[in-house]
Order: structure tokens, then C-alpha cells, then sequence
């Protein structure tokens, strides 16, 4: 297996490692208080609705209509249980809809998170509100859990315990008046929660403890499931029915913008494999690619070919004066270049041989006898031979070599 495949499959087993821990490690719970059916949280309905789905005799459904609604339902004839578990403050509206379906001879069970300050004066109670549930408030502490119990045998026998829970559970407080024939169904303490009214054929019940209608009293150790069918056994002769129509799903809320796919197991691996698909594209395309340099051969000499083409033609047609011509003006430049003297110039021809003799280490006199016969060799009248014109450029070349050093 090459380095390369090695380092894919480790990337690939990383991956799957990754996932599965992040599969299996326990999800965060959503402490805010929803309701619904389709909420598997500790304040959701989910479980809550499953169960009493299987206990209730007469049948037990929920329904997203609202209490208005279902005042006007006709198919709600004859006499059926109705539970009303309401995340948002009810109004006098709300409570006149309610009294008429107990008027009606429905049994319903109404309680909320909001308040209830409308009702005060219509029922002749007062409710004492206390702080929202935050779970905060009990991270990292140890608050002793309270009684509630069950009162409705009468004064003549004791309260029976029926489950414990956290005063941050209780929402309010109900002190009754002297005015409607309430009973106390049941008590937190010494502080009343449950209270039972009877109004024409039919009974409404409130609870000042909505957390207790939910997953989390369900699933307690806490003997909260007692506490539930307690306050459904009431209506047990009866088909329920539950209503979300008071419930703000806008509650719901989720702190991963995936909540959707992550509900449900098939859109959840399809966005683990995109997610996965993704690292590796980056992995891989974020590797730098390797490309074979070229080899760059050594840019050839131009010049010497050209010099050597030049000469060759001069040769060919003979023309022994024009390659010697060549030669000297090469030679001049060169001289130039390196001395800054003018060989060319007839003018100050004596002190630049001076110079030049001294720079090559030649004699002057013979250095003067050879440039200035090369000089009249040039000339156009002048016809050179073969030999002169190879003798002469001998010269030449003996004169910049003196110069270059040995």
C-alpha cells in the first residue's frame, strides 16, 4: 500500500470514529416548556401523551384546535374529557369558553406557565405567582424536593403523599374564596395546586403545576406518573382529548440550525456523509500538487554561430580584406571596451599605441609598424592575399591576448 492510500484510509477511520463518539455522547436537553406531542425534551408531551395513549380506557387523542374551536365543535355532543396544557397567559375570553364547555358537561382540565390574572375576579381566587422554572437555578446545587399531596378524601382523613417535586416547579399558588363551592384536589405543602369546580354538568379543574403534566414527571422516580393519573382518573369514564391549540411552538427552540435533519436518522447520516464528503475534498485538494519540473537547457551562444556563418561566406567568395576588416573593428571595440582607448582614431593614433604598448607589454614601435599596415590593408584599394589576411589577424589576436593577461 502506497504512503498515499495509507494516508486516506486514516483519514477515513478518523472520520468514522469521529461520528460514531459524536453519536453516542449524550444529547443536551432543552429546559423550556413546549407541550407538544412531538417533543421528546423533559417539558415536552411526547412521552406523556404515549403513555396515557395506552392507559386512558376510553380512548385518548390530541388535537391542534383551539378551546374556541372546540367549543364549537359538533362533534364534541356528548360529554368527553378536555385537557388544556397552555404555555401563554389566559384571558377572560379563554375562561368563558372553558366554563361553557364544563356548563356543557365536559370535564376540563386547564393549566399554563402564563397567568391567570383575568380570572381572579370571575372565580374569586388569587393567584401567587412565583419564579419560572430555570434550571440553572439548580445546577450544581442540592434543593430538597417537597410533598404534594392528595386531599380530596376530605378533611376527615389525612393528606396521602402522593409525589415529591422542586418548589421551582410550581408555577403559582390558588387561595380560594368563600363565593363557588371549590375542592381542593391537592396540595403542595400547605400551598393549594389542584382545585376542582363543578358547573353544571360537567367539572373544571385547574393545576398551578404545568411541569408536571410533561415528560420529565412521567419518567421521574419521584412518583409523578401517580400524580398524573390522580388528575386523569377523574375523567376516566370519558374519551380525552388534548389540545395544543394554547401551546406557542415558537418555544421549540433549538440551538443547532440541523434540528430538522437531526430528528430524523436517514437525513441525519445523509448530512454526516456531506459533512464527511466535505473534509475530504478539502483534505485532498488543500494537499499541494506535485508537478515534474522541466529540465531548461543552457540558452546556446547565437553570436558565435552568427560569426562563424559571417565568415564562412566571407571565405567562400573570397573576400580576404572583408573578414580582415571584421577582425579590426572587433579588435577596436574590444580595446575600447576594457582601455577606453581609440585605435581608430588617427588623430591621437601615437599616445594611444603608447598606452596600448605599455598595457599589452609589446614594443611600440612594432605594435605602431603593425596596426597602422592593417589600417592601409583595409583600405578599398588595397588587395590582400590569403596569407597576408591570416598573418594579419594573428596580430590581432597576439595584440588581445597581451591585453587579457596570460
Amino acid at each position: 500500500m502506497s504512503s498515499r492510500s495509507k494516508f486516506v484510509v486514516l483519514i477515513a477511520v478518523m472520520l468514522v470514529v469521529v461520528v460514531i463518539i459524536e453519536y453516542r455522547m449524550p444529547q443536551r436537553f432543552q429546559w423550556k416548556p413546549t407541550f407538544l406531542h412531538d417533543d421528546p425534551q423533559p417539558f415536552g408531551c411526547m412521552v406523556f401523551d404515549s403513555v396515557l395513549a395506552q392507559t386512558m380506557p376510553r380512548g385518548y387523542t390530541v388535537t391542534p384546535n383551539t378551546v374556541w374551536q372546540m367549543r364549537r365543535d359538533s362533534t364534541l355532543s356528548t360529554p368527553h374529557g378536555l385537557l388544556f396544557l397552555c404555555n401563554e397567559s389566559l384571558t377572560t375570553a379563554h375562561l368563558d369558553d372553558l366554563l361553557s364547555l364544563a356548563d356543557s358537561g365536559h370535564v376540563v382540565l386547564v393549566t399554563t406557565t402564563g397567568n391567570m390574572w383575568a380570572w381572579e375576579d370571575t372565580l374569586d381566587v388569587v393567584f401567587s405567582y412565583n419564579i419560572n422554572f430555570n434550571i440553572k437555578q439548580l445546577a450544581g446545587k442540592a434543593p430538597e424536593k417537597q410533598a404534594v399531596s392528595w386531599t380530596e378524601r376530605g378533611d376527615y382523613r389525612p393528606a396521602e403523599t402522593v409525589c415529591t417535586t422542586y418548589e421551582t416547579m410550581i408555577s403559582y399558588h390558588v387561595t380560594l374564596g368563600d363565593s363557588l363551592p371549590f375542592v381542593t384536589l391537592a396540595k403542595y405543602q400547605e400551598d393549594t395546586i389542584a382545585v376542582s369546580l363543578r358547573r353544571g354538568k360537567g367539572e373544571l379543574i385547574i393545576l398551578t403545576a404545568p411541569l408536571l403534566m410533561t415528560n420529565y414527571a412521567m419518567l421521574s422516580h419521584d412518583n409523578g406518573a401517580v400524580f398524573i393519573h390522580r388528575l386523569m382518573n377523574r375523567m376516566k369514564h370519558l374519551p380525552v382529548i388534548r389540545s395544543e391549540g394554547l401551546l406557542s411552538r415558537t418555544t421549540q427552540n433549538s440551538e443547532s440550525p440541523f434540528s430538522v435533519f437531526l430528528q430524523h436518522p436517514p437525513l441525519r447520516w445523509a448530512l454526516y456523509l456531506t459533512m464527511m464528503g466535505i473534509v475530504l475534498f478539502c483534505v485532498f485538494t488543500a494537499r499541494r500538487r506535485q508537478r515534474p519540473i522541466p529540465v531548461i537547457p543552457q540558452p546556446q551562444n547565437g553570436n558565435r554561430e552568427f560569426v562563424r556563418l559571417i565568415g564562412t561566406l566571407y571565405w567562400q567568395e573570397g573576400n580576404h580584406q572583408g573578414l580582415l576588416q571584421k577582425k579590426l573593428a572587433y579588435t577596436a571595440e574590444v580595446i575600447r571596451r576594457q582601455t577606453g582607448l581609440d585605435i581608430m582614431d588617427s588623430d591621437t593614433e601615437a599616445d594611444t599605441l603608447a598606452q596600448l604598448a605599455r598595457l599589452t607589454g609589446s614594443d611600440q614601435q612594432e605594435l605602431a609598424f603593425v596596426v597602422r599596415n592593417i589600417k592601409k590593408a583595409v583600405l578599398p584599394e588595397c588587395v590582400i592575399t590569403e596569407a597576408e589576411m591570416k598573418s594579419f589577424v594573428a596580430e590581432l589576436d597576439k595584440i588581445l591576448n597581451g591585453l587579457c593577461g596570460p
